[in-house]
């Protein structure tokens, strides 16, 4: 993710073990795969995409929208709650739709009773394409609409293909300007592909951001078994990709990556206070229940995904070849998960006990960070590939190593400063 300027991006050097509960609340609906783009690396399949109308029905988001209220209430204290109505184009459902699904957003927010409601918001997901004086006016009669002061926020789906098209910039630019005036903030998100990693590099990513107005800019890599082809074609070159947006972010104060303060996190949260990492089954006790409870995502028939984030979000799903966690006919939220939580901790270290993820010093920080998912993935689409030294069978092995490596750089400074400070 590229943020805006302000955003943290220290690291902070590692430190015992935390059993403190996460005060964030993350949540996806997934009620609408309906869009006119082709984006390559996109978890949705061409026919899932032809479909014109909302795919969750009114029954399912009404009871969807009523478990969630209820988790949310009950998950604090909380600093933030944000609500994502995905996973394509809600402009093409109409304004009416718009308006009701920011209204039942917002009784989730505020079940939630957040302490930063300024970071609080309703996000839904649009791929802006259309005639921009269509577009805009939408825009501003769904603005129009609004019956609640929670920050309804445009999620902008790009086609990393399309960055150098000549006339799809200035057109953008028009509809993003318009909608960051209309919402205040306008976030982008991009997937990324064999495909888009050739067409487009981090420096053109940044540039053109920052040229059409985004204020944030999330990277997806999510592997499907549908999908496998053009996303784990070529992972040594998604890699690379990786490794230099990231680095291109440290070397700008008004960016960052998302997947770095993820790493980071982790990493910090299971190194014990020797130094030394503990066994892959500690660390995903440790790190995952309380993930799987404030990160979850529900699909439009009604099925609870455990929501991660190792390069954008990747979930529990028939479409990674991994089962839901249950379904919200089940009962409230909170049982479906605590039911479900032995059969997806066993899972995810049963995808790390094998091949040479089983002797990877990194298997723990992976499974904490959701990279399982692309693992599964790629060994049940054939598609692993390894790097020559790390055996890794995709992308994460060389993106953990270069965070945890300066993060042992940096404690190792910090304890150099404290013996001088001292002598």
């Amino acid at each position: 993710m590229l943020t805006g300027a302000g955003s943290d991006r220290k690291v902070v050097p590692m430190a015992p073990r935390r059993e403190a509960r996460a005060t964030e609340l993350q949540i996806q609906i997934d009620d609408v795969y309906a869009c006119l783009g082709q984006c390559a690396g996109c978890v949705l399949t061409p026919e899932e995409r032809k479909t014109m109308s909302a795919d969750m029905s009114e029954e399912t988001l009404d009871l969807a929208i009523e478990r969630l209220r209820e988790h949310a209430a009950t998950s604090g204290p909380l600093k933030r709650v944000n609500l994502t109505f995905g996973i394509a184009d809600h402009l093409l459902i109409g304004v009416d739709y718009m308006r009701h699904i920011h209204a039942l957003g917002s009784s989730v927010i505020e079940a939630g009773n957040p302490s930063d409601r300024a970071h609080s918001a309703v996000f839904f997901t649009t791929s802006l394409v259309g005639k921009p004086q269509s577009v805009i006016a939408m825009l501003r009669e769904t603005r129009s609409r609004l019956e609640s002061d929670v920050p309804f926020i445009p999620l902008v789906v790009l086609d990393g293909r399309l960055i150098k098209a000549a006339k799809f910039g200035p057109m953008w630019r028009e509809m993003v300007l318009a909608a960051k005036e209309l919402f205040g903030k306008v976030d982008l998100s991009t997937n990324l592909s064999t495909d888009a990693v050739g067409c487009m590099s981090p420096e053109e990513l940044a540039t053109f951001a920052a040229r059409n107005g985004f204020d944030e800019v999330t990277v997806n890599w999510a592997p499907t078994m549908r999908n496998a082809s053009g996303t784990l074609g070529d992972t040594a070159a998604i890699a690379k990709w990786l490794l230099e947006f990231d680095q291109l972010a440290e070397k700008r104060h008004s960016l960052t990556t998302s997947f770095r303060p993820v790493i980071a996190r982790t990493i910090d949260s299971i190194m014990c206070g020797d130094g030394h990492a503990p066994s892959l089954v500690n660390a995903v006790e440790q790190i995952v229940p309380e993930t799987i409870r404030k990160s979850i995502e529900i699909d439009h028939l009604g099925y609870l995904l455990p929501k991660f984030e190792a390069i954008g979000d990747i979930t529990h799903a028939d479409r990674h070849g991994l089962a839901p966690l249950g379904n919200i006919r089940d009962g409230s939220i909170a049982s479906i998960i605590d039911k479900a939580m032995p059969r997806i901790l066993s899972k995810i270290i049963g995808i790390h006990a094998q091949g040479a993820c089983s002797t990877c010093r990194h298997s723990a920080v992976c499974a904490g960070t959701g990279f399982h998912v692309a693992t599964h993935v790629a060994r049940r689409s054939g598609r692993s590939q390894v790097f020559a030294e790390e055996s890794c069978p995709h992308v994460a092995f060389p993106v953990i190593d270069r965070i945890a490596a300066e993060m042992m750089a940096v404690e190792a400074t910090a304890e150099r400063g404290t013996l001088w400070a001292a002598c």
